[in-house]
């Protein structure tokens, strides 16, 4: 988690800036006291264990924010399913759960840009702001082999444990539950990466705690939609497909200057 924390922050160097100025009134601008906001999101949703964003964002007018957004996460098939019922043990070797039919684990990061609007202003100090949050962009996906520990036979009787990856050659044997010990762990597969680029586009409705207060403390929900130009193939015994749609939560908590 450290090593992804610290992506992002040398990620959000790299966004560009949004000092530039708009040519709105002073009647729009009325009220507004800071007028750049940088915040971390901390989404949960449908397909995937997690997603970490952080936006830079430039408060244009009372009700309008432009911001750009850098997320790392993770999507996952529909049907994929831990198993949490142990595998075989074997001759001493400890078995783990592991997720049957799972070829790959697929990771993403998403660049956007977007708006949010507010539909009005806070009503008193501890009033919430409402609004509406959207954002397109590109996506970049990454596919890390899943491996799992199989007992092998080799036709005298013999066994052997070996940690395999999926491939044609061996898909009897992956998908074998009486001879799977489990999974591998994470560590393993990340120097055998896949890419796949795509796009992205989110819609929510955004609750704000003073929306123009000093530090961020915001509230999310709504679809997140990502796709790409081929099915990715994250599961063997399931259909893949190229169009992920997911229902998000997600908590923004950050500061204005």
């Amino acid at each position: 988690m450290k090593q992804i924390l610290g992506l992002i922050v040398l990620l959000s160097l790299f966004i560009p800036n949004l000092d530039a100025q708009d040519g709105f009134d002073n009647e729009e601008l009325k009220g507004v006291i800071y007028n750049k906001e940088f915040t971390l999101d901390f989404r949960f949703h449908t397909n995937g264990l997690f997603a970490l964003a952080v936006n830079k964002a430039k408060i244009r007018t009372y009700y309008r924010t432009q911001f750009y957004q850098l997320e790392l996460g993770t999507l996952k098939h529909p049907k994929e399913t831990r198993n949490n019922d142990l595998g075989i043990s074997y001759q001493g070797f400890s078995s783990s759960s592991y997720s049957f039919g799972k070829q790959n684990s697929f990771y993403l990061l998403r660049a956007g840009y977007g708006e949010k609007r507010y539909f009005s202003e806070k009503q008193e100090e501890r009033g919430v702001a409402v609004g509406l949050s959207y954002m397109v962009g590109a996506s970049l996906g990454m596919l890390k082999p899943y491996y799992l520990d199989v007992r092998f036979n080799d036709g005298d009787g013999n066994y052997s444990i070996q940690r395999v990856r999926y491939s044609e050659e061996i898909e009897d044997s992956f998908l074998d539950v009486e001879n799977i010990l489990g999974a591998s762990g994470f560590k393993f597969g990340w120097t055998e990466p896949s890419f796949i680029p795509g796009v992205n586009a989110k819609v929510g409705v955004h609750l704000d705690w003073g929306a123009f207060d000093e530090f961020v403390k915001g509230l999310e929900f709504g679809f997140m939609i990502d796709g790409y130009y081929k099915k990715v193939p994250i599961m063997i015994t399931e259909k893949n497909k190229f169009l992920f749609v997911n229902v998000y939560l997600a908590l923004q908590i950050g500061k204005r200057s």
